[in-house]
């Protein structure tokens, strides 16, 4: 079984058509991870945005913040072990609280626990968003999805990516390294006894989890969150802040990119999750940032008109949903039917392909263990389900 939607923004044809329906995301939780990458149900590793003041006798920019600083000393999370998490802890934190899906239940509920079309990282939103205007060629990329209990997960396929992308080199984990320092710049955790004992890393931190739906498509969306603002009568995520660095821009045609491309990826990532402030570090290519703005995610469409159209990412995301929906059937109580959807050259198209036995076993996600728990979950609703229709 393989089928294709096409990606190509000229033949969608959706320049004309109205934004969809896109609920406001509503967060219904979070969770942190620490350097360990352990699950805990709390916010210890939230932070705090706080802007440096421009230094007076800074020269060629109103900042001079050294990226490079501490990068021996960083410590580098295991990507191995990160990506073998899947959404492993998604699954914990949904298990942790079947109480809030309980909110979702009408009269005549559904016997399925989520009440929910889609679970996914935002990650993976802002790959399907920004897809119109992609790169196959250059920006491959590969998602593993399931339908379990009528609910549809989507997960990363980050082997596919190792093998299509050459290692990096020494440059390129410097500069990566630059955009953690950033946000140590500009954001310090809030929790006190974190805060003294953080070592730097990139192991550790705190994610949103929101409630937001598109047109029909329900969606449980998990984002990290860089920081949070202090203001006052806004509440998460209204008050969550991005933080991105970008190299000084000194000529037209670096502001053209710069909208092209990298504005279009980060409104996609906040416009998802709700995220309303993006603030950018411009650095130089010594690694010293010497100017920083800010940002508003609703702004940027408006700024990069011409360029890309937020309602053609929106309505594809919307197309993409229902043809997944339609595509990925779920197999019977005991076991897991996995998918992978695939964006490469050579088409302006993505590819759905069900995977055979000896893949799937290679890139599951969904633990055993989890599988089981769902399948008890379902159980009881079924019960409870029962009951309600007995008028018990």
């Amino acid at each position: 079984m393989e089928s294709y939607l096409t990606t190509c923004a000229k033949l969608l044809k959706y320049d004309d058509k109205p934004f969809p329906n896109y609920r406001q995301p509503v967060e219904v939780g979070y969770f942190s991870q620490d350097a360990n990458r352990e699950v805990h149900m709390d916010r210890r590793e939230a932070r705090l945005y706080h802007l440096p003041p421009p230094e007076a006798n800074a020269t060629n920019g109103r900042y001079r913040l050294d990226l490079n600083d501490g990068y021996r000393d960083f410590q580098w999370r295991d990507e191995e072990k990160a990506n073998e998490e899947g959404i492993t802890p998604i699954l914990q934190w949904i298990l942790t609280h079947k109480a809030e899906f309980r909110k979702f239940e009408k009269p005549g509920f559904s016997r399925y626990p989520l009440h929910t079309d889609f679970v996914l990282f935002r990650g993976m939103m802002t790959r399907i968003l920004c897809a119109p205007y992609a790169n196959a060629r250059t920006s491959p990329w590969r998602l593993r999805v399931c339908r379990l209990h009528d609910t549809i997960f989507i997960c990363n396929d980050d082997g596919f990516e190792a093998d299509s992308k050459p290692d990096p080199d020494a440059r390129h984990k410097l500069m990566c390294y630059w955009g953690y320092k950033f946000e140590s710049y500009l954001a310090s955790h809030i929790d006190p006894i974190e805060k003294e004992a953080h070592t730097a890393n990139n192991s550790a931190g705190f994610a949103t989890v929101v409630r937001a739906r598109l047109e029909t498509h329900s969606m449980l969306l998990v984002g990290e969150v860089d920081c949070e603002s202090s203001s006052r009568g806004k509440q998460p995520p209204q008050n969550y802040v991005e933080l991105k660095t970008h190299r000084l821009i000194t000529h037209p045609k670096q502001e053209e990119a710069f909208q092209r491309f990298k504005l279009c990826r980060t409104w996609a990532q906040c416009f998802v999750p709700g995220i309303p402030t993006i603030v950018f570090g411009f650095r130089d290519d010594e690694g010293i940032v010497r100017d920083i703005k800010t940002y508003e995610t609703q702004s940027i469409p408006r700024m990069c008109r011409g360029l890309w159209r937020g309602n053609v990412c929106m309505n594809f995301a919307e197309t993409f949903l229902s043809w997944l929906k339609d595509s990925v059937r779920e197999g019977d109580s005991s076991s897991v039917i996995y998918y992978r959807v695939t964006f490469q050259d050579p088409f302006h198209s993505m590819s759905l392909e069900r995977m055979n036995e000896h893949d799937a076993a290679r890139v599951a996600f969904f633990p055993e263990p989890l599988v089981s728990a769902m399948g008890l979950w379902k159980e009881e609703c079924e019960a409870r389900r029962s009951k309600q229709a007995a008028g018990e």
